[in-house]
């Protein structure tokens, strides 16, 4: 069955790339917009969750074809040159999760100024876009990684953040709230003077990287992470190394990728956000948009967590954030 359900998502998605793809103009004749999402990276575990379970759910239950489109790598020029043919092709409406929020503020002008609705993710300092949903405030999401990261260390001693990279505008924003959450109500805990490191995207390197760090401080006692790769790599080493109980990481991440750790005791906590329930409130929020309505705060956006959203300015945000622990990661198939 399991089987039967992906292929019939994969299809939807197939048909989709091919009538918007092909066919603008006829969508447009039926009075449906053209839409396009264009995702940080394909063929990644989180990304494949928006995909399957998001945008092709949205797209079956709404009979609305959707262009499902992104970089096969985390790459700024491959997801510019996705952005810029779709606004060349005068889609109505496109939703963008940007590798680069300012590298895509000129293209979104752009589209913006040929009359396309822009909505982003994981961008919040955006200009040029209608708007940005979040599940959750970005500052109280890296507090909510720092206090459980803390409990995991006894509320002391050495820790560092890590981010997929240095561009990635919510990574940062997220590792800043947790350091500024260490500095307001864990004193007793220090962050080392290397401060940030990058993992590229990777778990390889994030768990190449985090035996380095330990021989460099050998008294590290916590990694927080923010890319979905983060935590995994890290949970690597520390189980490689016979560290468990002694260095502990939190990031954002998939329970498929953490479960097993959980299960070992290697890892006590993730810290998620359900990415495709934000894409299908982010596609109604699109239609709405389209259909001339007004996005004020209280307005529900069809989608749990996201019934009451706030909206301050180009900002949403929602009341997403789930914590991920051995009790409930079976509750997840993603």
């Amino acid at each position: 069955m399991k089987k039967l359900i992906t292929l019939i998502l994969f299809t939807v998605i197939a048909v989709s790339l091919t009538v918007c793809g092909s066919d603008a103009s006829a969508a447009a004749e039926r009075g449906t917009p053209v839409i396009a999402v264009v995702a940080r990276v394909i063929g990644q575990p989180w990304w494949d969750n928006v995909r399957d379970n998001g945008v092709a759910k949205w797209s079956q239950e709404k009979g609305i074809e959707v262009i499902y489109k992104g970089p096969t790598g985390i790459d700024v020029e491959e997801q510019l040159q996705i952005m810029s043919d779709l606004v060349a092709q005068g889609v109505d409406i496109i939703l963008l999760c940007p590798n680069d929020s300012a590298a895509f503020e000129n293209i979104c002008r752009e589209a913006r100024e040929r009359g396309i609705i822009i909505i982003t993710h994981e961008a919040t300092g955006m200009q040029n876009i209608d708007y940005n949903v979040e599940a959750f405030d970005e500052a109280g999401f890296g507090g909510f990684m720092m206090d459980h990261l803390a409990s995991m260390m006894g509320y002391e001693g050495e820790y560092i953040t890590m981010v997929g990279d240095m561009t990635t505008e919510s990574h940062n924003n997220w590792a800043d709230a947790a350091i500024a959450r260490q500095v307001e109500k864990y004193p007793n805990m220090t962050l080392v003077p290397d401060r940030r490191i990058t993992s590229e995207y990777d778990a390889e390197i994030a768990y190449q990287k985090t035996k380095e760090l330990l021989i460099k401080y050998p008294n590290l006692k916590g990694v927080q992470g923010t890319c979905s790769f983060d935590a995994p790599g890290v949970a690597r080493a520390v189980k490689e190394l016979g560290l468990a109980g002694r260095l502990h990481t939190i990031g954002a991440t998939l329970p498929s990728e953490i479960r097993d750790f959980l299960r070992e005791g290697v890892m006590q906590t993730g810290a998620l956000w359900d990415a495709s329930i934000t894409i299908q409130a982010m596609l109604n929020l699109g239609m709405m948009m389209y259909n001339g309505e007004t996005i004020t705060t209280g307005i529900d956006l069809g989608m749990p967590g996201y019934e009451n959203v706030t909206v301050d300015g180009t900002l949403i945000t929602g009341e997403g954030m789930l914590a991920i622990t051995l009790d409930n990661v079976d509750d997840y198939s993603f």
